[in-house]
Parts: C-alpha cells; structure tokens; sequence
C-alpha cells in the first residue's frame, strides 16, 4: 500500500465524527512528506513521560478494559479501538471512540504506552504527526483565488496550530481577526480558523479575504465535529487553542481582551527556539 493512499485512509479514521461527512482528500498532493519518529535509542515511553514523548504518541489506542459510558452513550468494551486526540495531563488521555463518544481516559486502562513503544522502536510505522494529519486535508486556502483545499504539503511545512474558533459573522469577529493577524506564522505556526455556526464556505472565504486576514480554515460541515473533539463542552467561545504538530495543548483560553498578548507569550515560549525533537512542555492555560 502506498504512503498516500495510507493517509488517505488514516486521515478518514482520524476524529469519526468528521470523517462520516468527509469530502475526498484531493489536496493530500505530491505524496506524503518523509516523517521518521522511530528512535529506538530514546528512552521507553511511560505514563510518566507521555507528553515528553508525544512524536510516538500513535493515532489510535484501544481500550483494555470497559469504560464506562458517557451521556446516553454505550459503554465502551474491552478492545474497541478510539482515535487519540492528545495527552491531556499525567495519566489521562483524550479519546474519540466514535459511536460511543468522547472520553477522558486513564492511560493505564488503554494500550497507549505500548502503541507508542512500537513506534519508539520502529516496529509500527507512524506517518506523520498526529494532528497535522487529521487537520491537513480539511483545510481551505482562504488566499487562492479561488475555493479551493490547502495543499497538505503547505500543512506539512507548519511547525505548530493555533486554533481559533470563533464565528465569521459575529459583529466581534473582525476585530479578533485584526488582533490575530499579527500571531499568523510567527515562528513557523499556522493559524487555523474553525467557522461556528453554519456558513457556507465559499461566504467564510470571502469574509476573510475582506477583512485580510486569509488563515486557512475548516471545511464548515465538517467544523463542528473538530470543535466538539478539540474543545471540552463546557468551553466558551469564541476560543483559542496553541497546539504542536502532535495536538499536545500548549495554551488554551476563551478570547478575552489580553488573549493576544498572552498567545504572543506562548508562541515565544514554545516556538522562538531551533526546531527539537522533543520540546519542553509549558503548562497550558485554561480558562
């Protein structure tokens, strides 16, 4: 099987919720980007340091146990494979399970820390960063001239996510969207918008283009289920969220006046430095 036709369907089986209205991953061009996360000389992954070994966190775990169930969903059984969103602190782990829902899971009653092993060791291969695979072929290229995806390969390039959400018709939106216009590609980090409310892209594309700020954004029929993944329900919004190529949250706050000076902080703080492999893990803001 070749690499593209991999993330084709890895990116598919990445956030189910999105994937059942998915529209076909045309813009996952050129091939996939070499990407080597194995090192079997690094130090085993443990629950300890996850989140210090987040380039071996594998795109799905599976349960070992039964989970209980949450809202009016089914519990989730021993074995069933959920696609990890991230690490969220010591010991905990976010996992989309699909039909069964969203769930806040102890690491020890999943498979995680093995998963992430054989992708330490080389034994599974992992194709590419976790979260810049799930969000790569969803993305419009609000500066083409037309509607048209963002080319995987200009995602690929991107060495962190700021993600916004926020709605593109809100009377507030324009002046969130002059404050961030500064934070675009500082230090190599994309931001990404995710339209809430329903507005049809083409409509999302222009209101950025008016207003010059010309992010990539979120197919809108597939945004809310990014959102409903990425952010905890009680979240207010409009929101924003600094994550890694791996989805590892390095800030997290509802916008807010400062919001722009305290995400300026975070980007130096994670991102001013040389590329490393493994970066220091700030403490994410929560709000």
């Amino acid at each position: 099987m070749s690499r593209l036709l991999c993330v084709c369907m890895l990116a598919l089986a990445m956030f189910p919720g999105a994937s059942r209205a998915a529209p076909t991953d045309g813009n996952v061009t050129g091939g996939l980007p070499e990407h080597h996360a194995e090192d079997p000389s690094a130090a085993a992954v443990t629950e300890q340091n996850l989140l210090a070994s987040e380039r071996f966190w594998p795109y799905q775990i599976a349960a070992t146990e039964v989970l209980p169930p949450v809202a009016d969903r089914q519990p989730v059984q021993a074995g069933n494979v959920g696609v990890l969103i991230r690490v969220e602190a010591l010991g905990v782990a976010r996992v989309d399970f699909g039909r069964d829902g969203l769930h806040e899971v102890p690491v020890a009653r999943t498979d995680l820390v093995e998963r992430a092993n054989r992708i330490r060791t080389g034994e599974v291969e992992k194709l590419a960063p976790n979260f810049l695979l799930a969000i790569g072929p969803r993305l419009v290229d609000s500066a083409a001239d037309s509607l048209r995806p963002l080319p995987y390969a200009a995602v690929a390039e991107q060495r962190g996510f700021l993600c916004v959400f926020a709605d593109p018709g809100s009377k507030t939106f324009a002046a969130l969207a002059a404050a961030l216009a500064p934070l675009q590609q500082r230090h190599g980090v994309a931001t990404i918008l995710l339209p809430q409310g329903e507005h049809p892209d083409v409509r999302v594309r222009e209101q950025l283009r008016s207003l010059g700020w010309t992010v990539p954004f979120v197919y809108d029929h597939l945004a809310e289920a990014y959102t409903r993944s990425l952010l905890d329900a009680e979240a207010a919004l409009p929101a924003v969220m600094l994550q890694t190529r791996e989805g590892r949250v390095l800030f997290q706050s509802r916008w807010k006046a400062g919001a722009a000076s305290e995400l300026r902080a975070a980007l130096d703080a994670a991102f001013a430095s040389a590329p490393t492999t493994t970066a220091a893990t700030p403490s994410a803001v929560r709000e």
